[in-house]
């Protein structure tokens, strides 16, 4: 199909970099946004072209003409834009299935619900310690788009994939990709959890080595119904130790049954990191097949996991402030009470913007929470839940419930932000929440 005409829907970072695409393209381009903003004013008035169609405060009505819709993954289905995008009869897919289209560099693609983005950044790392030059891209900040505009050479682009994205991809052929893991998150996109976990799966539809899909174990039922009779991936667990990368009752990581190094050789904590370290580890051997061991294990020794991931922000008076602002579902928040907490020691900052998602599963972490101090849209849901099982507080501001956690912590006690919830409702993002944290911490200190 030939393509003059683009029209983009969304004018976030996904979507601006589509825009940048397609007219360096050399394509005529309308883009559409919901809102508007001096940040969208802003990048109106900077890219003056007479090929650009700039629309912003979009409410209704239909789109015009086009060869392609290119639609960024915060567009719902349901959403004005995206049903206008319905009705079109106009071929509609994703930021990341374009930038693809435009790609010639092998990408490395990783998706699940939690623990995307440490393992874009570790993969990445690793490659980079073997001495094969490699940039991340996707959901991690770096649109693929944006990534195809970039002149320096990579031999691999690691990209974080959400489900959003891979929603309208039907093209997209990573060289290997991964799937973390599925819980409970973004149900207010998904009529139930199999539909959730079909999307995540479709990652592996256009990848033909076996040896280049890899998951996690307990997630081979969800293979072998989406796959029925396909030959099984390569598999990782903490818990499985038949699995091909695994992590053993003495703190080993094992690769195909042979040692590769004691997880406390690195920086990272907890089972989950662990889990993302075989799945980094997996794909760098699914497209290095023989990798110098010595460089690999510097390189898994060396890393450090990003900002407002279990991210310690202070310890003082024997008390540790933890950011784990990038917990956004009961799922992530369950593995920052396991990885930091032990018995009532843990003052919980929770809560944000609901997206449909079940909490009761945090009760099977219960003993190890001392009080749960509860903020955003999700408060009171959460408070009527846990309120039995848990001692909860519901403040009306962000910085109370942070002072409050910090008042009650005592020697020994972890002030935990994890709040299990999207950051919209209060902030401009997780890392808006998560620096607001920091602040409040770092403040607490300065006037002590």
């Amino acid at each position: 199909m030939k393509i003059e005409n683009v029209i983009v829907l969304g004018l976030g970072i996904s979507g601006r970099a589509a825009v940048e695409l397609a007219l360096e393209k050399g394509f005529r381009v309308c883009a559409f946004d919901e809102n508007a903003s001096p940040e969208l004013d802003e990048f109106m008035e900077s890219r003056r072209d007479q090929r650009l169609d700039v629309r912003l405060g979009w409410k209704n009505g239909e789109l015009p003409g086009a060869d392609l819709i290119v639609i960024s993954p915060g567009i719902a289905d349901s959403s004005p834009l995206g049903q206008a995008a319905a009705r079109s009869n106009i071929p509609v897919i994703s930021e990341l299935e374009f930038g693809f289209g435009f790609c010639r560099t092998p990408i490395l693609a990783i998706t699940g619900t939690n623990g995307k983005t440490t393992t874009t950044e570790l993969t990445c790392h690793l490659l980079n310690s073997i001495g094969r030059k490699s940039a991340v891209s996707g959901n991690i900040g770096i649109p693929l788009s944006k990534s195809v505009l970039d002149p320096d050479k990579c031999d691999f682009l690691v990209v974080e994939t959400s489900s959003f994205q891979l929603d309208a991809s039907a093209n997209f052929a990573p060289e290997s990709a991964v799937l973390l893991n599925i819980a409970s998150d973004h149900m207010n996109r998904y009529e139930t959890e199999k539909d959730y976990a079909k999307s995540k799966f479709s990652i592996f539809k256009n990848i033909k080595s076996h040896e280049n899909k890899i998951i996690r174990s307990d997630l081979l039922p969800y293979w072998n119904e989406f796959f029925p009779g396909a030959e099984k991936p390569v598999a990782f667990s903490c818990s499985d130790e038949t699995a091909d990368y695994c992590f053993d009752r003495r703190g080993e990581i094992v690769i195909r049954g042979k040692s590769f190094m004691r997880f406390s050789e690195t920086q990272l904590l907890g089972a989950h990191n662990a889990e993302n370290l075989m799945a980094s580890l997996a794909l760098v051997f699914s497209v290095v097949p023989e990798p110098p061991l010595d460089l690999l294990k510097k390189g898994a020794c060396e890393f450090r996991t990003g900002s407002h991931r279990l991210e310690i922000v202070k310890k003082a008076n024997g008390i540790t402030y933890v950011n784990d602002s990038k917990a956004t579902n009961p799922d992530s928040l369950m593995v920052a009470l396991r990885a930091v907490g032990a018995k009532k020691n843990v003052c919980l900052i929770a809560g944000g913007l609901d997206k449909n998602m079940d909490f009761s599963s945090v009760l099977t972490e219960k003993e190890r929470i001392k009080t749960a101090f509860l903020v955003g849209e999700c408060k009171n849901k959460l408070a009527n839940l846990w309120k039995n099982d848990i001692s909860c507080v519901i403040f009306k501001t962000f910085e109370d419930a942070v002072i409050a956690a910090c008042d009650e912590s005592e020697p020994g006690d972890v002030v935990l932000l994890s709040p299990g919830c999207a950051s919209m409702d209060m902030f401009r993002d997780y890392k808006h929440r998560g620096q607001s944290f920091t602040s409040i911490i770092n403040r607490r200190f300065e006037s002590e």
